[in-house]
């Protein structure tokens, strides 16, 4: 399977990010079966039409990674919605904008979504499904990547799993801010990868039947 796995680029005042991080663990040790080609995105509006869409074509499969600090499980999520709020900017400052003219209000991830939560929990990674991406660049990275393939035909599995902080990242936040050890946020989203590979093996299996 060729799969293409993005992360976002630190932002926020933080200094890294872990969904940017596991993306380059993965790249170095990638699961067995899987041809990876990793990506690491500015935050910032349009970065995923810049960036993913041009790759996806040579790809059989898109994950896509991000930092949700306030969760404590690696949430997979079932939908992007049509709306970018920059939440980097002071509440009065945010203005609502529409990803994509005429779209659809939303779209549903091509995901198995409890298969691959419950795969990332047997992994060792907390894990659950979210009904809820958000409305920023994560959320942004869903809507067009299915937007796009719902425009050009296209069905490869594809979806977004969002991660908490890193430990180091909560020292000085208030306390009880949850966050998770790389090493198990990796275990986790290597376990969603191959699902995914599994998902792509049998689809293919069925064509060659066919």
């Amino acid at each position: 399977m060729r799969l293409l796995l993005t992360g976002f680029e630190p932002f926020g005042g933080e200094t890294v990010n872990p969904s940017g991080e596991i993306a380059k663990t993965l790249a170095a040790d990638p699961p067995a079966g899987v041809e990876l080609t990793t990506m690491v995105l500015p935050v910032h509006f349009r970065s995923v039409a810049e960036g993913i869409l041009p790759a996806l074509g040579s790809h059989d499969a898109w994950l896509g990674l991000g930092e949700a600090g306030k969760r404590a499980h690696l949430s997979v999520e079932r939908v992007g919605i049509n709306v970018f709020v920059d939440s980097s900017l002071p509440i009065d400052q945010r203005e609502e904008l529409t990803i994509r003219e005429g779209g659809p209000d939303a779209y549903f991830a091509r995901l198995p979504l409890h298969e691959v939560a419950s795969s990332m929990r047997e992994a060792g990674a907390p894990s659950a499904v979210s009904n809820t991406a958000g409305t920023y660049c994560c959320n942004e990275s869903i809507y067009t990547v299915q937007h796009h393939l719902a425009e050009t035909g296209g069905d490869m599995p594809s979806g977004f799993i969002h991660v908490p902080y890193l430990p180091e990242q909560v020292a000085d936040k208030p306390v009880g801010t949850p966050s998770m050890a790389l090493e198990t946020q990796v275990l986790g989203v290597r376990a969603a990868i191959e699902v995914l590979r599994d998902q792509v093996a049998a689809r293919t299996s069925e064509l060659v039947r066919a």
